[in-house]
C-alpha cells in the first residue's frame, strides 16, 4: 500500500498552534505541535493548542519538529502527557529548547536528534530533513517521499541564499529527490504572500546595525529573542568595534544559554557583560540588548522606557533601536513605547529608516524562484491565515497555472491514491484553552470570565434561620453602594416573605432574578448575581 494522508490540525487558517498529520498504513508522524497566542490580552488565558482527540491511537506516533519557535514546539508538555510513548525528533536546538519545558514540568522523555543527514522510514515511505534558513538556528523542511509521490512541506523559511552564520536553503536536495517521485506536492509558508518583493538575508542588515552601534550613543536594542543569528551579528559587531553587550530580560538569556548549548554562541568568544557588573550605566560603549520588542506588558522594553528598569535613566543622547516589525495587534503597544519615548526626546530607530530588521518568511519573488526550481504538480499553501492562503492560491493561478493548487483549512485534508490528492474531512474541534499552570479552562468559564469582567459581581448570601442579609460588589461603580439598602429590602421581601414557604433552590432563583432586574434600571446593564442560602 503506498497510501498518504495529510491533514492539518492546526497553523492552516491561522499563524500559530502548528501542527500537521502525515498518516501511512501503519504510522502518524506530527510535524511539531506548538501554541498560538490570544489576539488580545484575553482574561488571562495563555495560549490554545490544537485538539489531538482524533489521532488514531492504533497506529505507532512519531512527532517530528521542524525548529524551535513557540508556534512549533510550545505544547511539546501537553502532547507527550497526552501520547506517553510517543518518540520525539528534533534538530539540536529545539531539542535543547523543548528539554527544559519538559524538565519544568518533571517530565523524563528522550528527544532523538537529527540533522539534515539522516533519514527515517514510515512504511513505503522516507522522510528527508531539508535544510532551510529562518529566523531561528536548526530550521528543518520536511521531504516525505516514495517513487511515486513525494512531498514538501515546509512552513517557516525564508529563501536565504547567502545567510551570515549557516548554510544556504538547500534547494538542490529538494529537487533531487522531487526528480525521483513521478508526482510531487509542495506545502509552503504564506506568511508574506502579500509582499511582492524579496526577503532580506540577515547578512545584509551589518552595515546599518554597525553604523548605528558605533556613533557613540548609548544604544538599547530590542528584537526577538530567538532570532540567534542576528542576536550573533550584534555581538561580532560589538568584538571588531571594541564594544560591550549586556543583556535584560528572561528570553533573551534563555536563548542564548540553548545557543551556548548548542555551541552557536561560545558566550566566551563574546563581550557579554552581566547587567549587574556594569561599572558606568552611562557608558556608550556598553550596547543594551533588551526584550519587549512587541510592547509586551512585561518585556524590559517597557520597563526601561517607563523609567522602571534600575540603575537606567534615558535622555536625549540615547537611542532606542528596534529591531523587529510589528506583529499584526501589537501596533498599540509598540506606539505607545514610541510616544513615551518621544516626550523624553531619545532617537527612534525602526526598520523604515534603516535596513535592522529582515523577516522570516518568503515574500513574493522568493517563492516564484523556489518554485521555479523545484516545480511541483500539486500546491498547498500553508501557514497562514484565511486571507493569506486565499492570496496565496491566487498568486499560484497568475504565476503558475500549470501547477494544480488545493486550498485547505483545519480539519481537512489530502489523500494520495494513484498519485492523485483528494480531499478528505475531518469533524471540526475547538482548540483547548490553556491558562494558569499549564491548566486546560472550558469555553464557558472564560464566557464566565467575560461576562464578570464587563458586568461586575453581586454576592448575596441568606441565613435562612435569622433571615440575615449580607451583598456585596466587585466592578461595580462606587455610587452604586448607594442602592445596597434598597437591594436589601427587596431581596428580604423576596426571599423571606414573597417566597418564605419555597424550596432553597427556587427562592434563590427569585433572588437572582429580581436583583439583576433592579440593578438593569439604573446601570442599564445586569451584572452577574451569585446567591446562597443557608
Amino acid at each position: 500500500m503506498n497510501n498518504l494522508k495529510i491533514y492539518p490540525f492546526g497553523g492552516v487558517g491561522e499563524i500559530g498552534s502548528n501542527m500537521t498529520v502525515f498518516e501511512t498504513e501503519n504510522n502518524l508522524v506530527v510535524i511539531d505541535y506548538g501554541i498560538l497566542f490570544p489576539y488580545e490580552n484575553f482574561y488571562d488565558l495563555n495560549y490554545l493548542i490544537a485538539d489531538t482527540s482524533q489521532l488514531n491511537r492504533d497506529k505507532k506516533i512519531t512527532l517530528f519538529i521542524t525548529h524551535g519557535h513557540e508556534d512549533h514546539i510550545g505544547a511539546i508538555t501537553h502532547f507527550v502527557t497526552e501520547f506517553p510513548e510517543v518518540e520525539i525528533i528534533a534538530p539540536e536546538f529545539a531539542a535543547i529548547l523543548m528539554q527544559s519545558k519538559l524538565e519544568r514540568r518533571k517530565l523524563n522523555r528522550k528527544i532523538n536528534i537529527y540533522t539534515e543527514n539522516d533519514s527515517f522510514s514510515f512504511d513505503n515511505y522516507t522522510l528527508h530533513p531539508v535544510h532551510v534558513t529562518h529566523s531561528i538556528p536548526h530550521t528543518y523542511g520536511v521531504i516525505f517521499a516514495s517513487e511515486e509521490f513525494t512531498t514538501l512541506f515546509i512552513s517557516d523559511f525564508k529563501y536565504d541564499l547567502s545567510p551570515s552564520f549557516e548554510k544556504p536553503f538547500n534547494v538542490d536536495k529538494i529537487k533531487h529527490l522531487f526528480s525521483k517521485s513521478k508526482k510531487t506536492l509542495a506545502m509552503l509558508d504564506s506568511t508574506n504572500i502579500l509582499s511582492k518583493g524579496k526577503t532580506g538575508s540577515e547578512s545584509e542588515l551589518v552595515d546599518d546595525l554597525e553604523k548605528i552601534m558605533t556613533n557613540k550613543k548609548r544604544t538599547f536594542i530590542t528584537m526577538f529573542s530567538s532570532n540567534t543569528y542576528r542576536v550573533k551579528n550584534i555581538l561580532e559587531i560589538a568584538k571588531r568595534n571594541k564594544l560591550k553587550v549586556t543583556t535584560i530580560g528572561r528570553s533573551l538569556n534563555h536563548y542564548l544559554e540553548a545557543a551556548n548549548e548548542a555551541k552557536l554562541i561560545i558566550r566566551e568568544e563574546y563581550p557579554l557583560i552581566d547587567f549587574d557588573a556594569i561599572q558606568n550605566y552611562s557608558d556608550p560603549k556598553v550596547i543594551y540588548l533588551v526584550t519587549g520588542s512587541q510592547g509586551e506588558h512585561l518585556g524590559a522594553a517597557k520597563r526601561i522606557i517607563s523609567g522602571d528598569q534600575k540603575n537606567i535613566k534615558l535622555t536625549s543622547e540615547d537611542q532606542f533601536v528596534f529591531s523587529s516589525k510589528p506583529i499584526p495587534g501589537n501596533e498599540k503597544g509598540i506606539y505607545r513605547l514610541y510616544n513615551l519615548l518621544a516626550e523624553q526626546q531619545v532617537e527612534i530607530i525602526n526598520s523604515s529608516t534603516h535596513l535592522i530588521h529582515a523577516s522570516g518568511h518568503p515574500c513574493q519573488e522568493d517563492l516564484k524562484q523556489l518554485i521555479n526550481e523545484i516545480n511541483p504538480n500539486f500546491y498547498i499553501p500553508i501557514h497562514g491565515e484565511t486571507y493569506f492562503l486565499r492570496k496565496h492560491i491566487e498568486f499560484l493561478q497568475e504565476n503558475f497555472p500549470n501547477i494544480e493548487p488545493i486550498y485547505l483549512q483545519n480539519f481537512e485534508g489530502i489523500e494520495v491514491k494513484n498519485n492523485k490528492p483528494s480531499k478528505i474531512e475531518f469533524e471540526q474541534t475547538a482548540p483547548h484553552l490553556i491558562h494558569g499552570d499549564h491548566i486546560m479552562i472550558e469555553r464557558e468559564k472564560i464566557s464566565e470570565r467575560r461576562k464578570m469582567a464587563n458586568n461586575g459581581v453581586i454576592f448575596i448570601s441568606l441565613n435562612h434561620k435569622n433571615q440575615n442579609i449580607n451583598i456585596q460588589t466587585k466592578g461595580l461603580p462606587i455610587e452604586m453602594d448607594d442602592h445596597i439598602p434598597k437591594v436589601k429590602d427587596l431581596v428580604d421581601y423576596c426571599a423571606f416573605v414573597e417566597n418564605k414557604k419555597r424550596d432553597y433552590d427556587y427562592t434563590t432563583e427569585q433572588v437572582r432574578i429580581k436583583t439583576r432586574t433592579f440593578y438593569n434600571t439604573v446601570l442599564g446593564y445586569k451584572p452577574i448575581t451569585l446567591v446562597q442560602m443557608v
